[in-house]
C-alpha cells in the first residue's frame, strides 16, 4: 500500500456508498484522475479539469479537459465535486451549471472541507504533525505552511488565493438554492493534506494510516473539530 491509497480510501468508501444503484457520473476537478479511475470499475465516469495532468486510460473511464463553467454534455445520474467545490467561483453559476447536467433526480455530492471549521486545538495538532513528520525527513518541507505563533492565522494565511475559497457555510447556502440536501456529514480531513505530501511508499502509508487514524479517534473524543465536510444533494 502506498500512502495516496489511504488517502484515496477515506473519499472512495463514501463515494462509493453514495454513488450506488447510478450509473453514469461526472467528476468535477479530477485532478491527476486517480479517483476516477478508481470509480470507474463500478461506473461510467466522465472526469473534468481545467488541466489533466495524467490520462492514463481506464476502461469506462472518459477524460474532459475544459471550464466546468461553460461545459455541456448528456444528463448524468450524478456530479461529483472532490475537493473542488470551494475553488469554482461564481459559486451559484457552478451549481446552476451541476443542475442542468443532471438527470431527473439526479444527485449533487460534494466531497469538501470547510476552511472556517477547524479551531487551535485541532490546528495545533496538525502544523505539529507536519513539523515532526518534515524534522524526520518524511513530509516534503515545501508544503509546511509558514510558521506563525497563531495555528489559525497560519492555516488562514496559508489559504489566501486570488479567488478567495468558499467557506463551508457558504457552499451550503448555495446548494440549498437548487437542491434539497439529503444528507451533510462533518469528518476528518486533514490527514489528506498531510498523507498527499509524506513519501508514496509503505512507510508513509503507514505514517498517513496513523494521522488518520489519530484525526478520527480525537473527532469521536470531542477534542478536534471535524474539518471535512460531504453534501449529498438532489435536484429540486
Amino acid at each position: 500500500m502506498r500512502a495516496e491509497d489511504v488517502r484515496l480510501d477515506h473519499a472512495l468508501a463514501f463515494l462509493r456508498d453514495t454513488l450506488r444503484g447510478r450509473r453514469r457520473v461526472l467528476e468535477v476537478g479530477c485532478g491527476n484522475g486517480a479517483v476516477a479511475r478508481a470509480l470507474a470499475e463500478d461506473f461510467a465516469v466522465t472526469a473534468l479539469d481545467l488541466h489533466l495532468p495524467d490520462r492514463t486510460p481506464a476502461d469506462n473511464l472518459t477524460y474532459v479537459e475544459a471550464n466546468f463553467l461553460d461545459y455541456t454534455a448528456q444528463p448524468f445520474d450524478a456530479v461529483v465535486f472532490t475537493a473542488s467545490l470551494h475553488h469554482i467561483t461564481p459559486l451559484s453559476r457552478a451549481l446552476g451549471r451541476s443542475s442542468d447536467l443532471l438527470a431527473p433526480s439526479g444527485l449533487l455530492v460534494v466531497d469538501d472541507f470547510d476552511l472556517e471549521a477547524p479551531d487551535v486545538e485541532t490546528l495545533r495538532w496538525y502544523y505539529d504533525t507536519q513539523e515532526l513528520l518534515r524534522a524526520a525527513g518524511a513530509y516534503d518541507a515545501d508544503y509546511v505552511d509558514a510558521p506563525q505563533p497563531d495555528p489559525v492565522a497560519r492555516w488562514r494565511a496559508a489559504h489566501v488565493h486570488d479567488l478567495p475559497l468558499h467557506t463551508g457555510a457558504a457552499m451550503r447556502l448555495a446548494i440549498c438554492d437548487r437542491f434539497v440536501i439529503r444528507r451533510l456529514d462533518k469528518c476528518a480531513y486533514l490527514h489528506r493534506y498531510i498523507s498527499h505530501h509524506v513519501r508514496d511508499d509503505a512507510r508513509g502509508a503507514a505514517l498517513a494510516a496513523h494521522v488518520r487514524a489519530t484525526e478520527e479517534r480525537r473527532i469521536a473524543e470531542n477534542v478536534f473539530v471535524p474539518v471535512g465536510l460531504r453534501i449529498v444533494a438532489e435536484r429540486l
